[in-house]
């Protein structure tokens, strides 16, 4: 039983086209059944067919307007999918935000942090102690990519032929797909690299699913150059599922649901933020369960002080923690905007 009730808020996602949530109405009463508050935003679930009425009997509060929704998060705790734009940034005070905070490519999200008196969980960055993610759906990222890109295709897809570079989880799902559509691939080692613009020269696909370190990035220096794409098979799709930026290909920037793909060099390029939201149904779905155990010991604990304490899975939130105090100095990254722009 927690020492004392937290107050958690589930705000409906303001993304363009988000609707996933991370907190479904079984989560939300488990939490409930431990002793916490849980408030959700009126028509938080709409967008999967969840209902504000599953929520109220799961024991929760719905509230429909936003401020006085994240006033009900101070002490508390908010939880989400996408960060908050620079507007529900300001409705936050002294609360803890757990979502996908991604503070690598968004320095200005620590100074509203800062600013507002939050700290952070950021969702991706939950780790065991081999450094496993425990909140994650890259093998659906690398399947919801290729079937995403069907759309593209002017062949069926086993009169196609894929280059894949990278073999981790999210190549697992992008091999997966393309096994289960009959297409024909090949799977690029390190040790061939030096021959992969003459696979290109071939390739109807080409699937993206390594990072590349900044450094390379910054000497300009990429595995896939643009003369490359210019220099690959005419018509070639360019599918990056790492959306890690720096990228190893040169003509990659990142996509989203609105505007999800782009043509450069004449190739239809596609790298959206969040795969898994194509599906959001499952992923939600999955997201919840994933996420409940974590969200249930910050609430058990009374917050983020000596979490590392809590048996097994409080050293893991500790590795997930954003503190904008340790960035010497949140104040220097707030952002040169007009005020009422969205940070996203």
């Amino acid at each position: 039983m927690a020492v004392k009730p937290m107050n958690i808020v589930v705000p409906k996602e303001t993304f363009p086209l988000e609707k996933r949530l991370v907190v479904m109405p079984k989560a939300a009463n488990a939490l409930v059944k431990a002793g916490h508050n849980v408030f959700v935003q009126a028509g938080a679930g709409s967008g999967i067919q969840i209902l504000d009425s599953n929520y109220k009997d799961a024991g929760a509060t719905i509230i429909a307007e936003p401020r006085e929704l994240y006033e009900k998060a101070s002490g508390g705790m908010v939880m989400k999918m996408k960060a908050p734009t620079s507007e529900e940034f300001s409705f936050m005070k002294n609360s803890i935000i757990f979502c996908m905070l991604h503070i690598g490519q968004n320095k200005e999200r620590i100074y509203y942090m800062g600013s507002q008196g939050l700290s952070g969980v950021a969702m991706e960055n939950i780790r065991d102690e081999k450094s496993k993610r425990q909140v994650d759906q890259t093998d659906i990222t690398g399947q919801m990519g290729v079937y995403y890109a069907i759309r593209h295709f002017t062949k069926m897809p086993c009169d196609m032929k894929a280059v894949i570079l990278g073999y981790g989880n999210v190549a697992h799902g992008a091999i997966s797909a393309c096994s289960k559509l009959g297409m024909k691939f090949k799977i690029m080692r390190r040790s061939e690299l030096q021959k992969l613009l003459l696979w290109l020269k071939d390739a109807d696909i080409l699937i993206n699913a390594i990072s590349w370190p900044a450094k390379q990035m910054e000497k300009k220096e990429y595995l896939v150059t643009r003369e490359d794409i210019k220099n690959s098979k005419p018509g070639m799709i360019v599918l990056d599922l790492a959306v890690d930026f720096p990228n190893p290909i040169e003509t990659i920037h990142p996509t989203d649901y609105l505007n999800p793909s782009y043509l450069d060099e004449d190739r239809v390029h596609i790298s959206i933020y969040g795969y898994p939201g194509l599906v959001p149904v499952t992923s939600s779905n999955i997201y919840s369960e994933q996420v409940l155990p974590y969200a249930m010991a910050i609430a058990d604990n009374g917050g983020l002080r000596g979490i590392d304490k809590v048996e097994r899975i409080g050293p893991y939130i500790k590795r997930a923690i954003v503190n904008p105090a340790k960035f010497g100095g949140w104040e220097q990254f707030k952002p040169h905007v007009s005020p009422g722009s969205n940070i996203e």
